[in-house]
């Protein structure tokens, strides 16, 4: 059990200090907030939620007649993917486990089942998505999930995993495999961000092009 001085460490914790220390502190640490109006991100919600509610066995007839022409397209994208062959294990599901001494929590889209083998699935409803993007996302999912599929004794080893990120608005797929070599790289990769973020008392910023896109690009120092 989580002890209460016990420090967890999310996906989108450890993935900003990796992206950029400096925008970690003005997030987790000044707690800058700047609000953001994003209508792709309210496209994603809405469809993860019907692809959740769906996947659970509800009826979203009458959600799906209330979407927008655009959205129904991304739904029919779902509804044809090969992926509706895969045995669902688990929709929108949260995990919270330990690994050394440190609390690691996320939450991942699905997780099905295929001939013998996991498959992490992730829904992304923006045409702009590249594996590029979600690098970190993809390690920490992987070493957090055989985690706890080995402790729940469901899997032996990683190769037995896999991600898959399934691009609704351009009904395309990127699987992504797993092994032991992957899992001991992807799992010091983690514990060395956590490392850095408990020994910080500077935080720089990694200056890129794409730093003018960053919501906290007025308030950065740098």
């Amino acid at each position: 059990m989580q002890t209460n001085n016990a420090q967890t460490y999310t996906l989108s914790k450890l993935q900003m200090y990796d992206e950029c220390p400096q925008k970690y502190k003005l997030c987790y640490i000044d707690k800058v907030h700047i609000a953001e109006l994003n209508t792709q991100t309210q496209t994603g919600n809405n469809l993860h939620n019907i692809i959740n509610y769906y996947l659970k066995g509800m009826d979203v007839t009458k959600l799906i007649e209330a979407l927008p022409p655009s959205d129904k397209a991304l739904w029919h994208n779902f509804k044809t993917n090969e992926i509706k062959n895969y045995k669902i294990v688990e929709s929108e599901y949260a995990f919270n486990l330990k690994i050394d001494e440190h609390w690691l929590t996320g939450r991942i889209d699905a997780l099905f089942e295929f001939d013998g083998n996991y498959i992490i699935l992730d829904w992304k409803t923006g045409s702009s998505f590249t594996p590029e993007n979600v690098k970190f996302q993809t390690k920490f999912y992987l070493v957090c999930l055989y985690e706890i599929l080995k402790l729940k004794k469901l899997i032996n080893t990683p190769e037995e995993l896999s991600m898959q990120y399934l691009n609704l608005a351009t009904n395309s797929k990127i699987k992504i495999p797993f092994d032991g070599d992957l899992y001991i790289n992807y799992k010091k990769e983690i514990l060395e961000i956590i490392r850095k973020i408990n020994e910080s008392t500077t935080y720089f910023c990694n200056k890129k092009d794409t730093c003018k896109y960053c919501k906290y690009y007025r308030v950065c120092p740098f």
